[in-house]
């Protein structure tokens, strides 16, 4: 359970770190100022493990310590997501992918690209995804958003982290994993609802993992 826990940290930081590493060159701003409460709260169970860890020390928990790592996930995806916000709050920088396609096209056409890629052993479908991500990536370059909705959704999200810290910390093992499904459920419910956060997710989706895994060391 422990490497599977790795795992999934290891997963969320790889897919989401292209498009962080815009916070750390650009300093400290408004939008990450906002987030070190919320990223101290969360430090302050994750380095004790999570609420996984809990379930597995509790006696009656462990059969359903699966629900604290899911929780865990779905906390980490959430401050990531909130980095990412800030991160794109005044467009969205290139990741490698972007860099990769977008010098590629222009430097040999849509036509040669996709020759190339077809007899690399690319499907059309997975082409064709390349080029319109390459589009999306100049067309978001300078898209903005507004830093009173970021704040919106800050607060909402911050009600979650809140539970979270309340859980691992709760005595009452009785309705631990009762608290843990619903506040599962409630983020899943919040990450359709905020508009910030599903902006977050569509946007993200926009970039094809598979080629990235399947290619980085070919193409990168």
């Amino acid at each position: 359970m422990k490497l599977l826990t790795f795992f999934f940290i290891a997963l969320q930081s790889f897919v989401m770190g292209s498009w962080l590493s815009s916070v750390a060159e650009a300093g400290q701003t408004p939008c990450t100022e906002l987030l070190h409460p919320l990223h101290n709260q969360v430090s302050q169970v994750k380095d004790q493990g999570g609420v996984w860890s809990l379930f597995e020390r509790k006696r009656g928990l462990q059969n359903h310590s699966a629900f604290g790592l899911r929780l865990d996930s779905k906390i980490i995806g959430l401050m990531f997501t909130l980095d990412y916000l800030c991160a794109t709050q005044e467009g969205i920088p290139y990741n490698d992918v972007a860099h990769y396609v977008v010098s590629q096209l222009k430097e040999k056409g849509k036509e040669d690209f996709t020759k190339e890629h077809i007899a690399n052993g690319h499907s059309q479908k997975e082409v064709d995804k390349l080029i319109e991500f390459a589009k999306f990536s100049e067309s978001n370059l300078s898209r903005k958003l507004d830093f009173n909705q970021i704040k919106k959704t800050v607060e909402q999200v911050e009600l979650h982290i809140e539970r979270y810290g309340r859980l691992y910390h709760s005595k009452n093992t009785a309705s631990a994993v009762d608290e843990a499904k619903a506040l599962i459920e409630d983020i899943d419910r919040l990450r359709v609802n905020d508009p910030y956060l599903k902006q977050a997710d569509d946007e993200h989706a926009q970039t094809p993992h598979i080629f990235v895994l399947s290619n980085r060391g070919d193409t990168m």
